[in-house]
């Protein structure tokens, strides 16, 4: 019986042993999975504020090329305009002040003065808004899309200043 009990006692200290190295094994892979996702997490931290770091820089150029455009140019209001819209089914009216945009301060003062640049521009402006019907310009694609096309159809007018942008500051829809 005595060799029964050390038959019986010598597997016990093997699945110990065998335990140990298997949490041994598990310990090592945890460990191995955990520094590989750190290693992981800080490359990954160091791309994304790389990139973040470099937007940042172009939309901080964008915004001083902007302000320095703007402190450059010059605005020229038009007399507000009050047009009958296009519509068949009834009778609307749209009332829009319009205001230029052009690139040189120095240089707005002439454009001011000069009636021939001033009537053709509001010619061109009027032909515009008469061909629209309150449908097109209610929504804001439409706006844009109108805003758009006057300047495509006035800025072969503007050879010094050049004109920038069309803005509306008034307009109104009467429905």
């Amino acid at each position: 019986m005595a060799e029964e009990a050390a038959v019986e006692e010598q597997p016990k200290p093997a699945k110990s042993g065998t335990m140990s190295k298997m949490l041994l094994i598990a310990l090592l892979a945890l460990l191995s999975s955990s520094a590989g996702g750190f290693v992981s997490f800080v490359l990954i931290s160091r791309t994304i504020n790389r990139e973040a770091k470099a937007t940042a820089k172009e939309e901080t150029g964008e915004k001083e090329k902007i302000a320095e455009m703007l402190e450059k140019s010059a605005v020229l209001p038009l007399e507000p305009f009050v047009v009958n819209l296009a519509d068949k089914e009834a009778a609307r009216y749209l009332r829009i002040k319009i205001s230029l945009l052009v690139d040189d301060k120095t240089k707005a003062k002439e454009l001011t003065e000069n009636q021939v640049l001033q009537l053709k521009v509001r010619d061109v402006i009027l032909q515009s808004l008469t061909a629209k019907t309150s449908e097109e310009l209610i929504h804001e694609e439409g706006k844009n899309k109108l805003r758009d096309e006057i300047r495509e159809k006035i800025e072969m007018y503007f050879n010094q200043p050049k004109l920038v942008d069309v803005m509306f500051t008034e307009f109104v829809i009467q429905l």
